[in-house]
Formats: structure tokens, C-alpha cells, sequence
């Protein structure tokens, strides 16, 4: 029942028009993992069609899939709220709800900015209207537990995050149940997601409303995230008088804060600032963050500032060998990583320094150097790009009796990554994949470039690639877009059409509008590459199709141009169908599309197709016709052998009130240029448009030229050609010989016409011999290799 009530949905979804409809493929739900074990995974030799196969039982069935529990509630809710409809029960949005921040929260699961947008209507819906029912109101309990999962930032567009933090702090102050935490929140918030200035307006307020009513520990809390948005944004002036405010009010300069500013200016290679705020006494005569002090470490090597660096690690290790900091595990650590980057410290000389350490803080256990200190160092050889010392720092740590953690395996992964040894990479995974520990947020980059990597070499390793995805999926972890495309792209080439269909149905139904557009885009581009086979471009097409219903009609326009040019029509129709039996109106073919099809028929013929979309276009109501269409629908049905058929759209356009164009002209002419007695039709027509005085353009007059040498009228077709500069303005070039010359419907006359052209224009028609080769057509007569194409 969960499917089908998704496929309702999603059809009413697709038909609304209104800009905040959602893509519809969000509501496919997705598997919890693969459906089959990847090490007992037999590999497929490549997909061929025949028609036999089609009674064969597919390689192996896909899972039915489950969506995040509550998130088709919601999505429902959407749905009717574009359709002016009746929404859900209140009951039942209040239940989805819980269950869809509960299973976020248990996941750590990041909401993305379409699911933000559903959780904010849904949330002002829910508080616009009052009710006595225990079960159809939001606790204040589901409004913070709600807004603890916005905390995390989606990788594209997070206004809807911003809005719903705040009506639910606007609900909560409605109902008196605010509390400091919740400011904190918003305050939060807003500094996270573009609205710093705001939320620096808002905490001087509030701290000096409450400066006798709350605690300073409570109070000055709220500065520091506005502290760092200025940072981030890059308000350098509201950041220091910000500060200055901040310090004035009672905020300590404490590491977070000396980190703050130290980095905003290390980052900006602004020295001054940079020592300046380095230099200022911490509070407590508390050490700098280790990440202040790496930061600190890059922009003196970024400016040669080498010697004012010496002076830092001098004060380091006075701190460490006779100061408070002696015991400080995370002083030491940063020690060492200078020594490796500022003083080019070799390995033997890190193992001495590893030893002071170990005497300096025999008496205190937690402070002794460990793994981690280790990963540190493996962190700088990482960032030198020298994997040769990587291994020699992992090697170290055998030696002093360290064991290698997660942290330790994934770093390795990324110098192996970075010095492009798949093979080592691969045993590193290998060695982190059997350690019991989750996979954290921060480190998903690395494996995302890790399938990357082996996506991206000439032959993929396609069972390793499955290892590592599964691997993920089993933690319910969502790829990076730039990694699905990467998959999908590895495994259409090796036509493992089902492989594709578990990636994109596990993943994209995460994605925002943006990443689905970024894996959408790559899908477009791949049926567009001319180096990849019509099959293969079928496949990808159908799965487009299947997991993204929203592509845009120029894509799709794209998509049946590349099939007529690799003269397959009746692909071109089914796209086309697909257009016209879409949902979304505004999807649907609109008159630029039919016309845009029946030149592609023009150029690659076929009846049947022609007919489909003639057929499509009686039976559109949306389409009303002129003349454009009308020469469309001429090149048609001329392309098509049937030029009587073509001539009646003449005849429709001449009793219109907009009447012909110049490209009408150009198309009747070479519709009586196949039609049998087209000769005599056309030198009416000419004669017609002489006694007007008409300005014949270039295209028109070949066409009737052209006209003329198809019917045999040698003499007539060179006697235009010859006044063809008294009559356009322009001598005959070589593309304008070569049309008559391939028109001509005997080996003789055409044997007649070259010599002509030979002693009357001897320049071009070398220069026509020289780019255009020579072919036999399907009367086995010689024809150069000109593109004549149809334009309506």
C-alpha cells in the first residue's frame, strides 16, 4: 500500500504548476541496503536485446522500497496544500512528524532543503489553527527536537532551514514556553544561515534587556556564534566592533574566541591582524586550540614568516618542558607537527621527541602521546603530499606500540587516494571496513572520493566499487551527488543497467532539488555524448525518465534531436510521447517542440513516427496553428515521400491571414522539387512571385533552381544559376553547385552540368571537389556529401 499511495502523490504532485511543487521522483522511498551480498555477486556478462530475452527472468529482482518513516505524510500535506485540497488529518501530520525527526535524529540524518520546506508548511499549518485534541497539537518537546535536526546544514539551500527555526522560536514564544536555550537557537541559527547581521542586532538587545535577569554564563553565551557568522561571511568592521562589544559585555578571550579571530586574519594573510591577535594573552594562560596553532603554522609558510613562527614554537616548547602546559596532550601534539613542517624534522628525530614526551608525562596517562598523536602527524605529511613519510609516521607507530584506528585508516586512505595507489587504498578501506565504529560525517568526503577514484579510471574495478558502496549503505549513509554520477556513469558503460537503478533509487530520493539536478545534468549529458551507443543511450534515457520526471523540456529536446541524428525516429517519438502524456503542463510539448521534432523528421524519415506526432498534435487543444507549424508539418510529410499530403499545409497557409514566410517559400519549392509534376508548379509559383516583386532571398532562389534540375530542366537550372547575381546579389558559391549538381536526376546531365561548371566557375567548383567528397545514392547515382537541412 505504501508504494501505490506514493505513485497517488506523485501523479498529483506532477500535475500542479505551482512554483513550490516538489520534483515528484522524492517520493520513491528507498531500500535499506543492497538486495544481494557483494562478495557473492556474479558479474553479468553485457545486456543484448533480442526478442527471446523478453520472456527471460531478469538478472535478479529489485526491493520494494521503504521511504523515511512520516516523510510521505508530509509530502502528502505538501501535495494538497498546491492543490487547495484537504490536507491530512491533523492526528495524522502530528504523528509523522514525530516519526520523521525521531528517525532523523536516531540516523543523524541531515534534512535536506526540500524536506525543510515540507516540515516549515507543515509546522505553520499545524500552529495557525487551534485545537483541543492531545494528539493533533505539537509538544514543545517535538518543536526542539524538530529543530536540533536543522542544526546540521544541507549542502545547497538552506533558507527553508532558516524559516523554520524561526517560527518554531515565533510558536514557542507564542505559547510562553521560551526558554535562553531557545534564543540560543535561533541566534544560532540565523548566524549559520546568512543572517548574521540579524542576529548580532538581536543579541545586543537581548543582553542588554537581560543583564539583571540572567546569569553572565547564560548571557554571554549567545556571542559567540555571531562571532564566528561574522567571521564566515567576511563583515571584517561588524566583526571587530562586534568583539569589542562582546569583550565590554564580560565574553572572555578565551581559545574559541583567540581561534576565531587568529584564523579569520591567518586566512586572510592580513600579518598584522594575524599577530596581533595571536599575541593577545589568552585567558587563564590557557594554550591556543591546535587548530589555531596549524592554522597559524600555514600562514607563516604561506608568507615567510618562518621566523616569527620560530618564536611561537619556542614559546611551545618553553610551555611543554617548563610551563603549565607540560601535561597537555594536545601541546605536545601540535609540537611535533611543527617540527615535522617548520624545522623539516625527519623521522628519527619525531621518535626522540615522541620520547620526551613519554618522560615529560609519565605521571599522567591521558596525556601521554598516543595513536592520535600519530594521526597528527600522518595529517601533515597528508597536507605535504608526501605519502612516502605517511607511511613512515604509520610504521613509526608499530614501533612505539600504537594501534591503528579508524582515524589512522582513513587518513591512509587519503594520501593512498591522492597519490593515486588504488590497490593500497583499497587494503586501507579493507583494514578500517572490519573496525566496529560509525562512519562520522566529517570523513564521508574522503570515501565519497574514494569511489570516485576507482569510478574514474579507464576499467573500473566494478566489484570493489560495490564493496565500498555497500559498505555505506549498510550505515544508511547517502552518497555525494558527484559520487552517484560517478557510479552510474561506471556501470552504464559496463551496461549493468541494474546496478544503476539500486544507486539512483537509493540516493536521489535524499537529494535537493539542486543535487538531483547535478546527477539529472550528468544523465542528459551521457544520452548526448555521440561516442556512447545508442543502447547505452536508451538505458540512460529510460532511467532518466524513471528517477527524474521533472527533467526540464529542453533536455528533453536535446535528447530527441540526438536520436534523429543517429537516425533512430522512432526514439525520438517515444521522447516526444513521453513529453505529450506527462503530467506537468508545463512539461508538455508546446508548438516550438513539434516543430522542433518534425525537422528532425525532415532530416531522418519516417512515417510512422510523423504520424504519432501529427496524431499528438489533432488531439492537442493547447496547440493553435500558423505558419510555422504549417512549414513544419510540410517538411514532414515531404522528407516522407508524400508531397501531395505536404502541399495541402501550402494550401493552409496561403488562405491564412498570416500568409507564407520566406522559409515557406523555400519549402514548397522543394517539395515540388520530389512532387511528379512539381516542375510546372513551381514555375507558376516563380512567375507569381516575379509579378509581386518580391525580393528573393539567397535560400529561396536555389530551391527553385534546385526544382528545376530535379526535373530534368538542365538549360533552365544553369540559366539561374547565371543570372543568379543580377537577381540575389551573389555569384553561385560552391554549396549552391554542389545542390544543383546532386539534384540532377541522370549520370549525363550531370556529366553536362560539371563540365559547365568547370569552364564557368572553375575556383569554385575545384573548391567544391576539395571539401566535399563524392557518394552514390540509393539510385546508384554521384552525389556530393552536402548537408541540405530543413528549417521551418
Amino acid at each position: 500500500m505504501r508504494s501505490q499511495l506514493a505513485r497517488h502523490v506523485l501523479r498529483r504532485l506532477l500535475a500542479s504548476e505551482l512554483p513550490g511543487a516538489l520534483p515528484p521522483s522524492f517520493l520513491f522511498s528507498r531500500p535499506a541496503l543492497r538486495t544481494y551480498p557483494v562478495r557473492s555477486r556474479v558479474a553479468r556478462t553485457p545486456q543484448r536485446r533480442s526478442f527471446i530475452k523478453l520472456f527471460q527472468k531478469a538478472p535478479r529482482t529489485l526491493k520494494e522500497i521503504d521511504a523515511e518513516p512520516g516523510y510521505e505524510t508530509l509530502l502528502q500535506f505538501r501535495a494538497a496544500e498546491n492543490d487547495s485540497v484537504r490536507p491530512p488529518p491533523r492526528v495524522e501530520l502530528v504523528k509523522a512528524w514525530r516519526e520523521f525527526f525521531a528517525y532523523k535524529t536516531r540516523h543523524g540524518r541531515v534534512v535536506n532543503s526540500t524536506q525543510a520546506l515540507c516540515a516549515q508548511r507543515v509546522l505553520l499549518y499545524l500552529s495557525s489553527q487551534s485545537t483541543n485534541e492531545r494528539d493533533g497539537q505539537l509538544s514543545e518537546e517535538d518543536l526542539r527536537n524538530a529543530r536540533e535536526c536543522f542544526s546540521k546544514p544541507p549542502r545547497d539551500d538552506f533558507t527553508h532551514h532558516l524559516e523554520f527555526s524561526r517560527a518554531v522560536y515565533t510558536e514557542l514564544k507564542q505559547r510562553g514556553a521560551h526558554q535562553a536555550k531557545d534564543f540560543y537557537s535561533l541566534v544560532a541559527a540565523l548566524s549559520q544561515y546568512g543572517k548574521v547581521l540579524e542576529a548580532r542586532d538581536l543579541v545586543l538587545d537581548y543582553n542588554h534587556e537581560m543583564r539583571n535577569k540572567e546569569s553572565d554564563v547564560v548571557r554571554l553565551r549567545h556571542f559567540m556564534p555571531v562571532i564566528r557568522g561574522l567571521a564566515k561571511e567576511g563583515h571584517e568592521s561588524e566583526l571587530l566592533e562586534f568583539v569589542k562589544q562582546a569583550r565590554q559585555a564580560g565574553v572572555e578571550y578565551d581559545p574559541a574566541l583567540h581561534g576565531v579571530m587568529t584564523t579569520y586574519f591567518a586566512q586572510k594573510d592580513n600579518v598584522g591582524e594575524t599577530k596581533l591577535w595571536f599575541n593577545k594573552p589568552i585567558n587563564k594562560n590557557l594554550p591556543p586550540a591546535p587548530t589555531t596553532y596549524y592554522e597559524i603554522l600555514k600562514f607563516a609558510l604561506r608568507n615567510n614568516q618562518q621566523e616569527w613562527a620560530m618564536g611561537v614554537y619556542q614559546d611551545l616548547i618553553t610551555g611543554l618542558e617548563s610551563g603549565p602546559w607540560s601535561v597537555d596532550k594536545h601541546c605536545w601534539d601540535t609540537s611535533l607537527q611543527w617540527a615535522v613542517l617548520l624545522l623539516g624534522k625527519g623521522i628519527d628525530h619525531i621518535e626522540h621527541m615522541l620520547n620526551v614526551a613519554f618522560e615529560h608525562t609519565k605521571d599522567k596517562p591521558n596525556s601521554q602521546p598516543n595513536m592520535g598523536t600519530i594521526n597528527c602527524l600522518i595529517k601533515v605529511a597528508t597536507d605535504k603530499d608526501d605519502p612516502y613519510l605517511a607511511e613512515r609516521f604509520i610504521a613509526l607507530s608499530g614501533k612505539m606500540g600504537f594501534e591503528p584506528n579508524y582515524k589512522t585508516y582513513m587518513l591512509q586512505l587519503e594520501y593512498r587516494i591522492r597519490a593515486n595507489d588504488l590497490d593500497g587504498a583499497f587494503a586501507a578501506y579493507q583494514s578500517l571496513q572490519d573496525l566496529e565504529e560509525t562512519t562520522k560525517d566529517k570523513e564521508l568526503p574522503v570515501l565519497n572520493s574514494f569511489i570516485r577514484a576507482l569510478c574514474g579510471v579507464p576499467n573500473p574495478n566494478y566489484e570493489r566499487v560495490l564493496d565500498v558502496t555497500s559498505y555505506l549503505e549498510q550505515r544508511r549513509v547517502t552518497l555525494e551527488p558527484e559520487t552517484v554520477v560517478s557510479i552510474c556513469m561506471a556501470f552504464l558503460k559496463n551496461d549493468e543497467t541494474y546496478e544503476v537503478i539500486d544507486t539512483l533509487s537509493l540516493h536521489t530520493i535524499h537529494y535537493s532539488v539542486a543535487e538531483r539536478y547535478m546527477v539529472r545534468k550528468a544523465f542528459v549529458e551521457y544520452c548526448l555524448d555521440k561516442k556512447n551507443s545508442t543502447a547505452r543511450v536508451w538505458d540512460a534515457y529510460a532511467l532518466l525518465r524513471q528517477f527524474f520526471p521533472e527533467v526540464a523540456p529542453e533536455a528533453r529536446v536535446k535528447i530527441m534531436d540526438a536520436f534523429f541524428d543517429r537516425r533512430r525516429a522512432d526514439m525520438a517519438a517515444h521522447v516526444f510521447g513521453h513529453m505529450r502524456a506527462h503530467g506537468n503542463l508545463t512539461l508538455r510539448p508546446v508548438l516550438e517542440t513539434y516543430v522542433r521534432f518534425l525537422e528532425g523528421i525532415g532530416r531522418c524519415p519516417d512515417e510512422e513516427s510523423l504520424k504519432t506526432c501529427h496524431n499528438m498534435l489533432k488531439m492537442d487543444t493547447t496547440i493553435q496553428p500558423n505558419t510555422l507549424l504549417y512549414n513544419a508539418l510540410m517538411i514532414g510529410y515531404a522528407a516522407c515521400e508524400q508531397p501531395y499530403r505536404a502541399l495541402d499545409f501550402w494550401k493552409e497557409i496561403t488562405m491564412s491571414p498570416e500568409g507564407p514566410s520566406y522559409a515557406t517559400l523555400e519549402i514548397v519549392f522543394r517539395t515540388y522539387e520530389v512532387t511528379p509534376d512539381g516542375d510546372g508548379l513551381a514555375n507558376e509559383l516563380w512567375e507569381k512571385i516575379k509579378r509581386m516583386d518580391i525580393e528573393v532571398p539567397e535560400n529561396v532562389y536555389l530551391a527553385y533552381a534546385a526544382t528545376s534540375a530535379a526535373h530534368g530542366h538542365l538549360t533552365q537550372a544553369k540559366l539561374l544559376l547565371e543570372d543568379m547575381d543580377s537577381v540575389v546579389g551573389k555569384r553561385p558559391n560552391l554549396h549552391t553547385l554542389g545542390i544543383v549538381f546532386n539534384a540532377l536526376p541522370s549520370e549525363e546531365m550531370k556529366d553536362q552540368f560539371e563540365s559547365w561548371a568547370k569552364d564557368e566557375y572553375p575556383v569554385v567548383w575545384a573548391a567544391l571537389k576539395e571539401k566535399y567528397g563524392r557518394r552514390r545514392n540509393d539510385e546508384g547515382l554521384a552525389v556530393f556529401k552536402l548537408r541540405r537541412p530543413w528549417k521551418a
